[in-house]
């Protein structure tokens, strides 16, 4: 069953607090975030506020609260206070397919190097869940890769991932899924996607 959620965004920024408690100003992503309807294979639902923090985590490999191992292979956290995430069904996968918008702390170049460089680590805060990370073209401000993750040897979920990013601004969109059933179509889906996904992010 496909449920959407419809979440308004009333404002055009939101609110959260500076390291002496006063409240700043966050900017809003909504605008630059695809809409949900352009996800191929029905609507997309916006994830509340509160489970974007847990949404972000899981989307970048990076545990709340503890490490990866090893612990250089604990991405740089993004922004979770501004931080958009659209989540949809994917096709005959039967898994997800995700977009998120936010703000990285570190740059694009950086962000492919620990591609590169931790190609395969345990997952913190989880029973030794491995992540295996294979990396597929780069462009000047674009990866595509894919990764598997697997508990004791044996893969159950696989990530088909594109990431861009121009500035601080930095955009994913995941085809998450089990098994091997990933077809051709369902590839040039989640492309698709990112497209539209990266023309909203980056139009200026």
């Amino acid at each position: 069953m496909r449920a959407v959620v419809v979440v308004a965004a009333i404002a055009l920024s939101t609110v959260a607090c500076s390291v002496d408690g006063d409240a700043v100003r966050v900017p809003d992503l909504a605008p630059r975030t695809v809409a949900s309807d352009a996800f191929p294979f029905g609507p997309a639902t916006t994830v509340p506020a509160a489970q974007v923090p847990n949404a972000v985590a899981d989307i970048t490999f990076t545990p709340l609260r503890s490490q990866n191992q090893p612990a250089d292979c604990t991405p740089s956290r993004v922004e979770a206070q501004s931080a958009q995430v659209r989540v949809g069904p994917a096709g005959a996968s039967g898994g997800t397919m995700t977009v998120m918008l936010t703000r990285a702390s570190d740059t694009f170049d950086d962000y492919v190097t620990g591609l590169r460089e931790c190609s395969d680590f345990v997952l913190g805060g989880t029973v030794r869940t491995r992540v295996t990370t294979n990396i597929g073209s780069v462009a000047d401000d674009t990866v595509v890769s894919g990764r598997t993750l697997s508990s004791n040897g044996v893969p159950y979920a696989r990530v088909y991932e594109m990431v861009a990013q121009r500035a601080d601004l930095r955009l994913y969109v995941q085809n998450r899924y089990a098994g091997h059933d990933f077809s051709a179509a369902e590839r040039s889906a989640t492309r698709e996607l990112f497209d539209s996904a990266y023309e909203t992010a980056f139009a200026d």
